[in-house]
């Protein structure tokens, strides 16, 4: 309800394309560290692994869509870092939550990679968003 009624800085192209992005990456990073390395694991209980799905397929790139929006906003880069801290610390309490009740397990995996990680995921789906912007202005002038 927030994503549809706050003021966009984002096209929506470019909020597609985000969406899209951050969650595609996340569902391949599920794939490695939870079934391949086997250094997490997912709940197999109907109702655990239904909030993992909605968490991975649907909160958290909604989270990176808002985050971005609000970053495009800021006149500083202090007021942007602060903004992606803030996002990346709603995105691990929600993996807390999640291990709290036992929806995902850590094995060989612990919050301070998954704080990494996500830190990673918004400067890797911000450099694309910048990337893809770059595509569409020179699709543009070339046509």
């Amino acid at each position: 309800m927030f994503f549809t009624s706050m003021n966009k800085k984002l096209t929506f192209i470019e909020n597609t394309f985000v969406y899209l992005a951050a969650m595609v990456i996340h569902i391949n990073y599920t794939w490695i560290v939870y079934e391949e390395l086997n250094m997490a694991d997912i709940s197999q209980q109907i109702l655990n692994n239904s909030a993992f799905l909605i968490h991975r397929s649907i909160t958290l790139p909604i989270t990176l869509a808002i985050t971005l929006n609000l970053v495009r906003t800021s006149p500083s880069l202090g007021s942007k870092l602060i903004k992606v801290a803030v996002s990346v610390a709603v995105l691990a309490s929600e993996v807390l939550i999640a291990k709290h009740f036992e929806i995902v397990e850590f094995k060989n995996w612990n919050i301070v990679y998954e704080i990494i990680y996500l830190f990673l995921l918004h400067l890797v789906v911000q450099f694309l968003l910048k990337y893809f912007g770059q595509l569409k202005t020179r699709g543009v002038n070339e046509a």
